[in-house]
């Protein structure tokens, strides 16, 4: 499993280099103002691609997990249902872009960025029976020729003095090309091209059985990108360009979480008539994830204000106050990762669905409350109060299903040491800079002296194992 996890790990890695470091390029060379006109419609595209996503990332790998004889024509169906669904997702992109404001050249971005996502919504879906069949190699490669092609083309149109309309071409264009990459791949794995299937009965099923997941999907990701929005409408363009930098940090500290919950749902998916097996891996998947993300959340407090100058530059300083808050949110999703894996492999993806749905309207509440009084620290501490309900309604449901919480001493003594330093976090403006780096640096550290255990310091690769020493 841990050489499953290293490429895994790679894939997400440079699959997020599009979404991470690419954005901290277009963020540094433009400013906030250029790059928040970029991120306002990259981040609507984001939402209303989930209607072409469908969920089948989950519902598809699930099932080729579960059925690999049947993975060909399991695909083949999905596939036919994702490329029906294009047609309403572009409808109601053009709809979006004819009523909703935004900044001049809103509608020509909203189309570019509406390609872009939904070839990267094919991209993975061609990839989902490399992951499940366990090629994550494979997958590995794939994921780093096509997303270094996007990276370099989009950096170099940008440092050559190009805006973000030339930019967002560019981005869509190339993703477009490398739609070749896992489609090659794909058709040497399973010996087949993928054709989809649009028989009537074929579809009915598919959009039937991938509903769930689809709402899911898509609510998770409104609420995901519910403050850019609200941020848009009541602080302007320059406001999305700082948060949406703090978002890229956000979603660079989260990658591993990405790669864990890839291979775990592999290996549980397998495991799902063993529950005694199905709770151990729980059990350590929590343990993991909870330790990479109090590492997470110390290493964003200790160097936050450091990396955001380094990365975004001088125009970025104001977002240096709620870096803590998003160290925050970097721990809380990690935490609530292996109950929301859990649900979805015991069926109960309506549990998500309800649960997600009711976190929409908290933060639409809560967004609207806190965001006019205290600006961007209103939208970070709404982030991190919905998802705490969310991941709580997740964590009472799953603890019916394996008859626990999942929370082994390791895991409750990170909680313990998250939970204190929370208590701080609103003392942190009024002490020195150096008690907040020294604060930080002793929360990484406990993070990798309680959470591995002695076992997994010794899977590791021979150079690295210093670390167990150092850490012990």
């Amino acid at each position: 499993m841990f050489r499953d996890s290293i490429y895994s790990l790679i894939t997400t890695v440079v699959r997020l280099a599009t979404g991470v470091v690419l954005f901290v390029v277009l963020a540094h060379v433009w400013g906030p103002e250029k790059f928040g006109v970029f991120m306002y419609p990259f981040t609507i595209a984001g939402i209303l691609v989930k209607l072409v996503d469908y969920g089948f990332l989950l519902q598809v790998a699930r099932d080729v997990g579960r059925r690999t004889s049947e993975a060909h024509a399991t695909m083949n169906r999905a596939l036919g249902a994702k490329l029906a669904l294009v047609v309403p997702a572009v409808a109601v992109a053009y709809v979006v872009a004819l009523v909703m404001p935004g900044t001049k050249g809103f509608g020509p971005l909203l189309v570019f960025m509406m390609v872009d996502a939904i070839g990267t919504s094919f991209v993975q879906f061609f990839c989902i029976p490399l992951r499940a069949l366990g090629h994550f190699d494979r997958e590995a490669r794939v994921a780093s020729v096509s997303n270094g092609i996007v990276f370099v083309s989009v950096v170099a149109t940008v440092l050559t003095g190009h805006g973000p309309m030339l930019a967002a071409a560019v981005m869509a264009g190339t993703r477009a090309v490398c739609l070749i990459l896992p489609w090659n791949a794909y058709r040497r794995l399973l010996g087949a091209a993928p054709r989809p299937v649009f028989e009537q009965q074929a579809l009915r099923t598919s959009l039937w059985v991938g509903f769930p997941f689809c709402v899911h999907a898509t609510v998770a990701t409104l609420n995901l990108q519910m403050e850019t929005l609200m941020v848009q409408r009541y602080l302007g363009a320059g406001s999305v360009g700082l948060y949406q930098a703090g978002m890229r940090i956000l979603l660079g500290a989260v990658l591993v979480g990405d790669a864990l919950n890839g291979v775990y749902l592999s290996a549980m998916a397998r495991m799902t008539h063993d529950r005694a097996e199905l709770t151990r891996l729980g059990e350590r998947m929590t343990r993991q994830l909870l330790t990479v993300g109090l590492l997470g959340f110390g290493c964003i407090l200790a160097a936050g204000p450091l990396v955001v100058r380094l990365l975004f530059g001088g125009k970025y300083d104001a977002l240096a106050p709620l870096l803590p808050y998003f160290g925050l949110l970097t721990f809380v999703r990690y935490g609530g990762v292996s109950y929301g894996t859990l649900l979805t492999l015991s069926d109960r993806q309506a549990v998500r669905v309800a649960a997600v749905c009711g976190m929409t309207v908290l933060g639409l509440a809560l967004n609207a409350v806190l965001i006019p009084p205290f600006g961007l620290m209103g939208a970070i501490v709404s982030a991190v109060l919905g998802h705490c309900v969310l991941y709580a309604v997740y964590v009472s449901a799953a603890r019916k299903d394996v008859g626990g919480f999942l929370i082994d001493r390791r895991s409750a003594v990170l909680l313990c040491l998250a939970g204190a330093v929370v208590l701080c976090l609103p003392l942190l403006p009024s002490v020195d800079a150096s008690v907040r780096i020294a604060l930080g640096a002793a929360l990484a550290l406990a993070s990798l002296i309680v959470g591995p255990t002695a076992a997994e310091w010794g899977r590791l690769p021979r150079p690295l194992r210093p670390l167990a020493t150092f850490a012990r």
